[in-house]
């Protein structure tokens, strides 16, 4: 399983902080995570199973304020239901994501 990342245009700084469902969903190889943050913030996101046994962590660093857009991919990873847990700050956000082959 692996994770890249983008970020748009640094003139762009949304008014909230907040993760959208991952697109498409449900998805068989790559799905699109994307989540903005208002100002600076440490951001983790992981992805559990159904049984909240940690499967990969996508990500745990310093990040401006901005949108941003991860893909993951469910390489390894067999058929279900799967959970995206973002944690920034005070903030705490999950999304479930299905996972077909």
């Amino acid at each position: 399983m692996n994770v890249t990342y983008s970020q748009t245009p640094k003139k762009i700084i949304p008014s909230g902080l907040y993760v959208e469902q991952n697109k498409p969903n449900p998805f068989s190889k790559m799905t699109s995570i994307k989540f903005s943050l208002p100002c600076q913030a440490k951001v983790s996101i992981v992805i559990t199973n159904s049984n909240g046994k940690v499967v990969d962590k996508l990500i745990s660093n310093l990040y401006e304020p901005g949108i941003y857009n991860l893909e993951f991919f469910g390489d390894g990873l067999p058929d279900g239901t799967y959970f995206c847990h973002l944690v920034a700050d005070q903030f705490s956000d999950s999304r479930e994501l299905e996972l077909l082959k």
